[in-house]
């Protein structure tokens, strides 16, 4: 969804499973309900996070999760 400022945002859910990403833009990912764990390029470990938290990663990145409860999720992108 793009709003009438121009920011750039997407709701959704994550299944439980293993993933990875990766991004073009900076993201903000705000995570609602739900539990995952995530690992950043820039991080040497594995990092849980549970609502209200969020976690940033840059630009042109790849990220892994593992979603251990069905996530629910806000992403922002960021240009800088």
């Amino acid at each position: 969804m793009i709003f009438a400022d121009g920011t750039k945002k997407t709701l959704g859910i994550m299944l439980p499973g293993e993933y990875e990403f990766g991004t073009g833009l900076k993201e903000i990912m705000e995570i609602q309900a739900g539990e995952l764990t995530v690992k950043l390029p820039q991080e040497s470990g594995w990092r849980t996070i549970t609502p209200p938290e969020s976690f940033e990663v840059h630009a042109n990145a790849k990220f892994q999760l593992n979603i251990t409860k069905a996530t629910d999720y806000c992403c922002s992108y960021i240009e800088e």
